[in-house]
Formats: structure tokens, C-alpha cells, sequence
């Protein structure tokens, strides 16, 4: 039920979507789908909540590696675009749809965001640290920049297309790393 929402969402977008679609795509009753779930928005922050759950886990995964702090930021940078581009239809919809949560499920999701961006930060923070680097541009900007461009690649990437998701996610590190050391060379006025 959770993949036939996903495709469904993603291909018509989650407010074009109904349960009577979930439904027909998974060969049900309408009513059989609201047996496991109580709204269409309950699928839609399951989609979401999964997507958390594989990140965090990345997060705890990159926070134990035992390598010096830019390996570290390197190695999540890549390994978060990976994960990016192996599940484009679910990126695509949360960057899309995540908005049409409500209430404690849209704090819930925002909670999350906010705690990617600040686990960027401390690892762009570390790594300053250990190279000795003192920026000009706040971190908050760094790591917005950084994350609004490699996550825009959900926007045109196919995974049918020329490029493989290693290639793409390699590329985007390496201009993200170039852009993260090079902040502290701002030019004067």
C-alpha cells in the first residue's frame, strides 16, 4: 500500500491523489485501505516518516565513522545524495508535498528538516575546525546553499537517464565541498 501511495503521490501529486486511487492501485476497497490508515495524510507522513527514519539512521551511521572531520562531511554529503537519488520518487514528493501535512505531523517533519540542517552544520563546523578554515559566510548559509542545491537534483534527475545516481552524487559533492571551502575567501569591497 505504502509503494502504490508513493507512485501515485508522486506521479499526481498528493492533493490530485485520492484513497479511492491507493485503492484501485492495490486492488482493494476504499474501505480496506482506511482499516491500516485514518486519512490520506496518514500515508502521506508514513512516506515521509520512512524517509526520516533511513536518515537518521545515515546521521548515526556518519557520527560513528572513525575518519578525521572533511572525510566525514564528504563521505555524508555523498551518502545523502545517494540516498536522494535511489529514492527520487519519494524525494521528489516530500520537497513537493510536504507542505499539506497539518498540525503535529507537519511539526514532526519540520522538526526533522531542522535537524539535518543543523547536523550539516556541525560537520561543516568540525571540519573548519580541523583545516584551520575561519568563513566569512554564516554556516546557516552554507548549509542552505548546500542543501537547496543538492537536493534540487531530485527535480530533473532519471534514473533512466545518462548519468548514474554514484556519478551524479560524486559531481554534486565535490562542487558542494568546493563551495563550502571556498566561502572563506570572500572578496573585499
Amino acid at each position: 500500500m505504502m509503494r502504490a501511495a508513493l507512485a501515485l503521490f508522486s506521479r499526481k501529486g498528493y492533493s490530485a491523489a485520492s484513497v479511492q486511487d491507493v485503492a484501485d492501485a492495490i486492488g482493494v476497497l476504499k474501505g480496506s485501505v482506511y482499516h491500516y490508515i485514518g486519512s490520506k495524510e496518514d500515508l502521506l507522513f508514513r512516506i515521509f516518516d520512512d524517509a526520516h527514519v533511513e536518515n537518521e539512521a545515515l546521521m548515526i551511521e556518519i557520527s560513528a565513522l572513525d575518519v578525521g572531520p572533511v572525510d566525514k562531511l564528504r563521505t555524508y554529503l555523498e551518502r545523502s545524495l545517494l540516498v536522494t537519488l535511489n529514492n527520487i520518487e519519494r524525494t521528489t514528493l516530500y520537497f513537493r508535498d510536504w507542505r499539506y501535512l497539518t498540525g503535529e505531523r507537519q511539526e514532526t517533519i519540520s522538526k526533522h528538516r531542522r535537524q539535518y540542517d543543523v547536523f550539516l552544520r556541525e560537520l561543516i563546523s568540525e571540519a573548519y575546525k580541523a583545516e584551520g578554515v575561519e568563513s566569512h559566510v554564516q554556516l546557516k548559509h552554507i548549509s542552505s546553499f548546500v542543501i537547496g542545491g543538492t537536493n534540487w537534483v531530485a527535480d530533473w534527475f532519471r534514473s533512466d537517464g545518462p548519468d548514474s545516481a554514484e556519478s551524479i552524487a560524486k559531481d554534486y559533492t565535490d562542487m558542494a565541498m568546493s563551495a563550502i571551502f571556498r566561502s572563506q575567501d570572500r572578496p573585499e569591497h
